[in-house]
């Protein structure tokens, strides 16, 4: 029930409210999270930069699609409680590819989509982590992407207080996101 289709036929019912939506792309057949960020059944073999590219082609089709079908696109997420592995890789260089390419197929429908239509207004980019519970975790997250120039919005957090520990805890986590990397945070 995780496909394009769903994703249009929920996003038509937001557009229908003015709403506008986040699209969360998990990069997996099935939810991805911080135990489970498997490689998609058609990507399985791929090296990193054929990968890559079918991440590229995949981001920037699927977003077509849902704008084309009416769908108010507001943001768009990057991966799912990724730390350190993403859509099957589990190296953080490569992880940093996927990202890069994700958010240059982001950046890529929205300049599109802008220019045939002068109203589009840019889909702001997330890239999603969890455990900010752990000591200097977003510290080096968040230098990590800035190193390697990845294109994003806001630096998400999943925080769930059972698991993440308190609200003090997070937002000083958040604060030396911001001065690490001046983005944008976001609770996800």
């Amino acid at each position: 029930n995780n496909d394009l289709a769903q994703a249009i036929k929920i996003g038509k019912r937001a557009a229908k409210y003015d709403m506008q939506v986040l699209i969360d792309f998990h990069y997996s057949d099935f939810w991805a999270d911080p135990s489970s960020q498997k490689v998609p059944k058609a990507w399985d073999g791929m090296n990193v930069s054929d990968k890559a590219n079918a991440l590229y082609d995949f981001t920037y089709t699927s977003l077509n699609d849902i704008i084309d079908a009416g769908v108010n696109v507001g943001m768009v997420q990057i991966g799912n409680e990724t730390i350190g592995s993403m859509g099957g890789e589990t190296v953080w260089a490569d992880v940093i590819e996927l990202m890069k390419e994700g958010c240059r197929a982001v950046r890529q429908v929205s300049k599109d989509q802008s220019a045939q239509n002068s109203s589009f207004n840019p889909i702001q980019i997330a890239l999603h982590f969890t455990s900010p519970d752990k000591d200097g975790f977003y510290k080096w997250y968040a230098q990590s992407l800035k190193d390697a120039n990845v294109d994003h919005d806001i630096f998400a957090s999943s925080w769930y207080p059972f698991w993440h520990g308190t609200l003090d805890n997070l937002t000083s986590v958040f604060e030396d996101v911001i001065a690490i990397s001046g983005k944008k945070v976001m609770i996800s």
